[in-house]
């Protein structure tokens, strides 16, 4: 009954829409024929059908002739032609297929049919279309063609424009509303090129996949849509109960979007059902306001109004029921974007009401507010005058606290800095003490050195020469361990050689650093064994302790300079080129005497490295860090210090056998100031000082530490990595 109101009233436009009158309608058999087949048809109208449909006509020879079939949501759509009974040519065309250069496309599929002969014709279609079929000549086509870009730039180009004010609007404003607007219209848009055919025609016609796939994305459009009406309407805020509904179905919608690999036909289905129950319920809900006189009540019912028309006249063009007009299979965009253009122009509207309404309460509020600044001002002014007083005694109470704290600190560091310099200090006294003896012992003897000298010939004393010269290692003899060793090496030498000396002697070579002698050396202490031997250590003795005198100076003044650097970075001290090796030896050196009893040091150089930066420095670093180890141990234990290659990096550890360093300490330990002994015993200041020369060198300090064992680990940017064993 409805098709037939439907029709009565709209017959005129219905004969125009079947399109030309030769085109037969053979079914979904491809064996029958329009004389033989019971199911031939004169409406071209087909709905959701798995089979394809097939057509045939027959024509005349016309050079200017074209077939148009104005449905632009084919999926599969074949031409052949027959002459004489047999097939002559054959096109493939469709979404789902790629373009072929015979078959043009403008709003539609449009096959180029100058021959004379039977044209046959296969659709398939996901979507539900009637075929609107036009023989066209080539002046009607650009008619048509003219038609069709009118409407396309229209809706098209509101569409794009609704989008970039909208979005202007929420660069402007930051509101969530005018996002969610920008997004729905958006959706429309992307709605309107996908079923106008431009993305087939314009650069998407070699991906079959594209419209296979894509489609599903037309659910963004009503999931968008709600979301913009739930921030309008404030359902969440207003109705939360409800809001639970519009939750659940903007999930279904979600969920929709992977129909499209189930099954393209179910979901359009899906989509044709879900616009007109959407339309139809807002619809019906804009009258609902209406009635009740709601807030944006004729807001509502002219919007849906506008939705409901357009959607309605789409699933008509659809089912058959109108016909399919460029306009009519538009109708749901072109509505959409309508109904778009009266929420953002009440949007607009309403938002300019309330920066007014805005604007005259910030106005009526400053004015309240300068009001009470002003009576405030004045209590204010007289609680000012009583906080100056009291300020000015609370800053004398500051002053002096300030300088009671400052006097407290400086003690601290008197006593640590008193500490620190106390070694090199005593390495001072003791080799001058040494220096004093082996001069006066020198003074005893001068006369049978003299006599001695004069018996040597040249050759000898060169030897006797470089023997004085020679720069001793002493690191080598640092622990008790490689002394031991170093000892019983040196006292075969010499007993394999005749020469016999007791244990006072041999302690005497290694403290001076002789562990290996020459031939020529050897040959040389056999001439004259007591005297040439008593010469040589008094002489190695008195270097040995300048060499010491000299470091420990250095070594009392780098500890002020580096205490200072922790205060303040100076730029004044130029940076040098030096070996890291040679300035962990000087370290080991000078703190030797520390681990001649019960201290095993174990020395681990894979690598040396050349450095950049300040030495004195460092051996601020390796001092601090080794006398921590020994401090932990208590003069007792296994000491390693170790160098390894890391890419352009060399890497020192610092390792003990120690108690190890609670986990609540581990956290503190590089605070400046911080520190675990007693009050005057030191600063705090060692571990800060080190962690900030380490920094000052663009390197870094890590601290592993557990129950019986402490590990430093130190990384150095290095100039050039070196094969210690290689410089031998």
């Amino acid at each position: 009954m409805l098709r037939f109101v439907v029709c009565f009233f709209c017959f005129p436009y219905l004969l125009w829409a079947e399109g030309e009158n030769q085109l037969i309608h053979l079914g979904t058999n491809p064996n029958l024929t329009k004389n033989n087949s019971e199911q031939s048809q004169s409406i071209y109208y087909f709905g959701f059908t798995k089979e394809s449909h097939y057509y045939e006509i027959e024509v005349e020879e016309d050079p200017l002739r074209y077939f148009h079939f104005e449905n632009g949501m084919l999926s599969e759509i074949d031409c052949e032609l027959y002459q004489n009974g047999k097939l002559t040519k054959h096109f493939q065309a469709g979404l789902l297929r790629k373009k072929l250069p015979e078959v043009s496309y403008t709003g539609g599929f449009l096959f180029p049919t100058k021959e004379k002969g039977t044209y046959r014709f296969r659709i398939q279609s996901d979507d539900t279309h009637r075929i609107n079929f036009r023989i066209r000549k080539e002046t009607d086509l650009f008619q048509y063609t003219k038609s069709l870009s009118l409407w396309q730039g229209l809706y098209l180009g509101l569409c794009i424009l609704l989008c970039l004010f909208t979005a202007a609007q929420y660069v402007l404003l930051r509101e969530k509303i005018s996002l969610l607007l920008t997004f729905a219209t958006s959706t429309i848009l992307f709605t309107n090129v996908l079923r106008s055919g431009l993305f087939y025609e314009y650069g998407f016609s070699n991906f079959d996949w594209f419209y296979r796939y894509v489609p599903g994305l037309l659910s963004l459009s009503p999931i968008v849509f709600v979301l913009f009406l739930r921030e309008f309407l404030q359902i969440k805020k207003q109705y939360p109960h409800f809001d639970r509904y519009l939750t659940a179905y903007i999930y279904l919608m979600l969920v929709s979007i992977g129909f499209v690999f189930i099954d393209l036909q179910l979901y359009f289905r899906f989509i044709y059902t879900n616009s007109l129950m959407l339309s139809t319920t807002t619809f019906v809900y804009s009258i609902y306001c209406m009635i009740k006189k709601k807030e944006h009540a004729n807001v509502l019912f002219f919007a849906f109004l506008v939705r409901q028309i357009s959607t309605t006249l789409l699933i008509f063009t659809n089912t058959g029921y109108l016909p399919s007009f460029p306009f009519l299979s538009s109708a749901n965009e072109i509505g959409a974007a309508i109904q778009m253009t009266i929420f953002t122009i009440v949007i607009s509207k309403f938002q300019i009401q309330t920066r007014i309404v805005n604007e005259q309460t910030i106005a009526k509020v400053n004015e309240e507010l300068e009001f009470m600044v002003s009576e405030r001002t004045k209590e204010l002014q007289l609680q000012k005058e009583k906080l100056e007083y009291t300020i000015l005694q609370l800053s004398q109470t500051e002053n002096q606290l300030a300088l009671s704290e400052k006097m407290t600190e400086l003690g601290k560091l008197v006593a640590g800095v008193a500490h620190e310099i106390n070694n090199p200090l005593s390495a001072i006294k003791a080799s001058i003490e040494t220096l004093m003896e082996s001069k006066q012992n020198e003074t005893l003897q001068l006369g049978s050195k003299e006599n001695l000298y004069d018996s040597l010939t040249n050759l000898e004393v060169n030897t006797l020469k470089r023997m004085f010269q020679n720069q001793s290692d002493f690191g080598l003899v640092a622990s008790y361990t490689e002394r031991k060793e170093k000892k019983a090496d040196l006292k075969k030498i010499l007993k394999d050689n005749g020469l016999d000396y007791d244990e006072s002697i041999l302690e005497k070579f290694l403290d001076v650093g002789i562990t290996k002698l020459e031939e020529n050396e050897i040959l040389l202490l056999q001439k004259g064994k007591e005297k040439l031997t008593d010469l040589i250590l008094e002489e190695k003795n008195f270097r040995l302790h300048l060499s010491i005198i000299q470091i420990a100076v250095d070594r009392s003044s780098k500890i002020i300079l580096a205490l200072k650097n922790f205060s303040r970075v100076t730029h004044s001290e130029h940076r040098k080129i030096f070996t890291l090796l040679e300035n962990i030896e000087t370290v080991i050196t000078i703190y030797q005497y520390r681990m001649r009893s019960k201290v095993s040091l174990k020395k681990t150089f894979l690598t040396d490295a050349t450095l950049l930066g300040w030495p004195e420095d460092l051996m601020r670093v390796w001092t601090n860090l080794i006398l921590n180890a020994l401090e932990a141990m208590k003069q007792k234990g296994n000491l390693t210090i170790s160098t390894e290659k890391h890419g352009k990096y060399v890497e020192v550890k610092v390792i003990d056998n120690g108690p190890g360093i609670p986990i609540e300490i581990q956290k503190k330990i590089f605070e400046p100031f911080f520190t675990t002994k007693q009050q005057g015993e030191g600063t705090g200041m060692g571990l800060g000082i080190t962690k900030s020369i380490i920094e000052k060198h663009n390197g870094t300090i890590l601290l592993e530490s557990e129950q019986g064992r402490t590990c430093f680990s130190i990384l150095l940017p290095a100039i050039e990595l070196i094969d210690p064993n290689a410089t031998e």
